[in-house]
């Protein structure tokens, strides 16, 4: 049924992933934990109640890079609390803590979110471990400055790093062997993005990536993980293939805060099949905070009401 909605009515599929995250039981829980009353039946107001409550509650960033914010909080960190399990419950029915896996083994596309420290390098090697075979694997990063703690706890596997591309594109030349074949540059919007392209060999054949590298702020905003797809969705000239098929990977707990958005700028459009995964904190040798998990679901809601938006409008044009 899926593959027919993929083909046929992106809209649907893309109605169908936002209700199942809307629907999810996990957003009550925690929710309701900071005070939410009434839970509305209608999605669409049942979404911006949940946003209302992870605006005044769960912004631990307040406009600061990951790195940069604080993550304790002393009710919060207190273990076995009934906030501190309240919001790992709440987490875990929602995908964000423990190992997940694609239903779909061969895509046509691995796609490694970008990020910091040893993540490109952690979520390469457990998108390798997870799928069978896919037909080219993208890196999809930035031109962000590392920062010396950064640089200090990557320095194993990329020990020349300035930027989060140079992170990728060291964990594909360390973990493929992938050599560079080509370096292209895109003028867009006044800004230079560019895409290094590699090859490798996996399972007796001959396999092409590429890592992408958008400049750090468009303008005056940040880029993020929506500039990022659209930037591949160019590269890769996925507008004229609507039956690609793409497992994207990530930290668990940015999984749904990144795949809303993977579904606004590929399905909704394009009618491309996507899935994110992600990898539990332990498989990195990490400790998660209630403060993150809370963060990071805020960015899903508001993935979430971006998406909603974006359907509505597409609904609108074709009326």
């Amino acid at each position: 049924m899926s593959e027919q909605l993929n083909r046929q009515n992106p809209e649907q599929l893309a109605r169908h992933e936002l209700e199942a995250f809307v629907d999810n039981p996990g957003l009550v829980e925690m929710s309701q934990l900071f005070g939410l009353q009434e839970v509305p039946a209608d999605r669409h107001d049942r979404l911006h109640a949940f946003q209302e409550v992870a605006a005044a509650h769960w912004d631990f960033r307040k406009g600061e890079e990951r790195q940069a914010t604080n993550w304790d909080d002393e009710l919060l960190d207190q273990e076995g609390s009934e906030q501190w399990n309240t919001i790992f419950d709440g987490a875990d029915k929602l995908g964000l803590v423990k190992d997940t896996e694609p239903v779909n083994k061969h895509p046509n596309s691995l796609v490694i979110l970008g990020g910091a420290n040893r993540a490109p390098l952690d979520r390469l090697r457990y998108g390798l471990e997870k799928v069978e075979d896919f037909e080219q694997v993208a890196y999809l990063g930035s031109s962000r400055p590392l920062s010396d703690a950064e640089r200090e706890k990557a320095k194993d596997y990329a020990p020349d790093a300035q930027t989060e591309f140079d992170l990728g594109c060291r964990a594909f030349e360390t973990l493929l062997g992938a050599r560079v074949v080509d370096d292209l540059s895109f003028k867009r919007n006044g800004d230079i993005w560019r895409a290094r392209l590699y090859e490798f060999e996996r399972n007796g054949e001959t396999k092409h990536g590429f890592a992408l590298n958008t400049p750090h702020k468009i303008g005056e905003r940040r880029a993020n993980t929506y500039d990022n797809y659209s930037f591949f969705v160019d590269v890769a000239e996925l507008s004229k293939d609507p039956d690609h098929t793409v497992v994207a990977v990530t930290t668990g707990f940015y999984t749904k805060g990144q795949h809303l958005p993977a579904v606004q700028v590929l399905t909704l459009p394009y009618g491309i099949k996507v899935e994110t995964i992600g990898h539990s904190a332990e498989y990195s040798g990490v400790k998660r905070k209630p403060s993150q998990l809370l963060q990071e679901t805020k960015s899903a809601i508001d993935a979430g009401v971006s998406l909603q938006a974006a359907i509505d409008a597409t609904q609108a044009q074709a009326s």
